[in-house]
């Protein structure tokens, strides 16, 4: 028996990877066609102006973002846009089937497969003109992040927040998913405080020290937004439309992790009003992972509702 099981492991594995594989070349495709700037010289010079540490913040804080690339070029010997490519796909893949892993401890293999499409397709509605080439890996080490928040694997959880914080900043929102997910009206409240503090420090001072080094860059668009993007708000809407939604029906009947995680969603959209650019909708993906099977939570138990009612006549 555990032989059988242990290929059907290796077999769902080999379908999995050509499902993220298939995804990732077609996603990454319309990332390519959606990017000039990857062609027209513009990503080779912001690549050069960052190793010489002479561009803005945000992106010049966001170290993994172009160290990777350059790690490839160094590697591989290609040129600056493959590197880039590469760093976007490899990713991009590791992040389509983690997730299809990571749902699956709550659904079937084709209610995983469907979380997995959904969240690509999301994806690709968020692609512009822009070169924010730390997004891939932030998605990736988020999802991580809460992956080890929900089997409970605290310094496992700490150490990919760190090396995530030296990638992208967003990921700093993470420790407040622990803080609601570990809450526990019948234990004392100062010592979670405490302890997600500290396991949550060492992403925080890896953030301030680089900071520290780039205080003089100024800030890539500015940062405050807020007033334009009240104007903008069905940006953010149409990025998840109905599924902004979905996640609250049944709410009561939802996994306690997804639960906990959907009343963060404010600590994570707010900050992004005043100070982000809400027009690029790549900035609400990491919330995708929770989102989504949120979602086919309340799908599932509609069907399964409507069922019981067909029965019943």
């Amino acid at each position: 028996m555990m032989k059988i099981n242990a290929l059907e492991e290796k077999r769902l594995l080999v379908w999995v990877s050509i499902f993220s594989l298939i995804l990732t070349v077609v996603t990454l495709k319309l990332k390519l066609i959606t990017t000039p700037s990857w062609f027209n010289g513009a990503l080779e010079n912001n690549h050069r102006l960052l190793l010489d540490f002479n561009f803005t913040n945000n992106e010049q804080s966001r170290l993994f973002q172009f160290y990777i690339p350059e790690l490839f070029i160094r590697l591989f010997k290609i040129d600056i846009v493959k590197a880039y490519i590469l760093q976007r796909g490899l990713f991009t893949f590791l992040t389509f089937l983690t997730f299809f892993y990571f749902c699956k401890r709550w659904f079937n293999n084709i209610q995983a497969f469907i979380c997995v499409f959904l969240f690509a397709l999301v994806m690709a509605f968020t692609f512009k003109n822009h070169l924010q080439e730390s997004a891939a890996l932030l998605s990736l080490t988020f999802l991580w992040t809460i992956w080890l928040i929900r089997d409970k694997k605290d310094w496992l959880f700490s150490l990919v927040l760190a090396i995530g914080s030296i990638n992208n900043e967003t990921i700093l929102f993470v420790p407040a998913i622990y803080f609601f997910y570990n809450f526990d009206t019948s234990k004392s409240i100062f010592k979670l405080c405490i302890r997600t503090i500290l396991l949550a420090l060492p992403a925080f001072i890896v953030v301030g020290i680089i900071r520290y080094i780039n205080i003089d860059r100024p800030h890539l668009g500015g940062a405050w937004h807020f007033i334009e993007n009240l104007h903008k708000l069905d940006r953010l809407i149409f990025i998840y439309n109905v599924f902004w939604i979905l996640p609250f029906i049944y709410f009561k009947r939802k996994n306690g992790f997804l639960k906990r995680s959907l009343l963060t969603f404010p600590l994570f959209i707010i900050p992004h009003l005043i100070t982000g650019i809400i027009s690029e909708t790549r900035q609400m993906l990491p919330l995708g992972f929770i989102i989504i099977p949120a979602s086919m939570f309340t799908i599932l138990e509609i069907i399964e509702r409507r069922n019981q009612k067909k029965l019943l006549k």
